[in-house]
């Protein structure tokens, strides 16, 4: 079998009826804890939904997208830690291998509020969140020396340039 057919061989298997089953159902199971956590730390229930496209190169394609397209940067990026926690949970419960390790960025663009939620929702999970943000936009309150590994500033930099001569 050459590489085409190989290929031609997937596309048919991915766009069966029973693939599109399969991928319902996981999308189900995955929007349980999706929508769960959204609600807990949003008050919004997110989901996650898909539809078949044809892209620019003319194949088929599952094109995936959560239900809250027009929001704020802030809450966009809520929306990826709250998708990232889901994700964590849904391959806990199907027994998939997963790291349960998240790094961030951006997340300064959140509201203080929803900072201090994600920091209360991870504490008692195993999750280690990593969100690398300057210490001026954290709310107060939620900086305990116990948590942090790492403090930089500009005398105690990451990465130490000196001069050689």
């Amino acid at each position: 079998m050459n590489f085409n057919n190989e290929l031609q061989e997937i596309d048919r298997m991915l766009f069966s009826p029973a693939f599109e089953n399969a991928l319902k159902t996981q999308i189900k199971k995955f929007n349980k804890h999706f929508s769960s956590i959204s609600n807990e730390l949003y008050g919004e229930k997110y989901a996650l939904t898909y539809d078949k496209v044809i892209n620019k190169k003319g194949q088929q394609v599952y094109q995936f997208s959560s239900f809250n397209l027009n929001m704020s940067s802030g809450k966009k990026q809520g929306e990826i830690l709250c998708f990232d926690l889901a994700y964590i949970a849904f391959a806990d419960e199907e027994k998939l291998p997963c790291l349960h390790f998240l790094l961030n960025d951006k997340k300064e663009l959140m509201h203080d509020n929803q900072l201090n939620r994600v920091a209360e929702y991870v504490k008692n999970k195993e999750i280690q969140l990593v969100i690398s943000i300057l210490k001026d936009k954290l709310p107060d309150g939620l900086i305990q020396k116990s948590n942090v590994v790492v403090e930089l500033s500009q005398d105690s930099k990451l990465f130490k340039m000196e001069e050689y001569q």
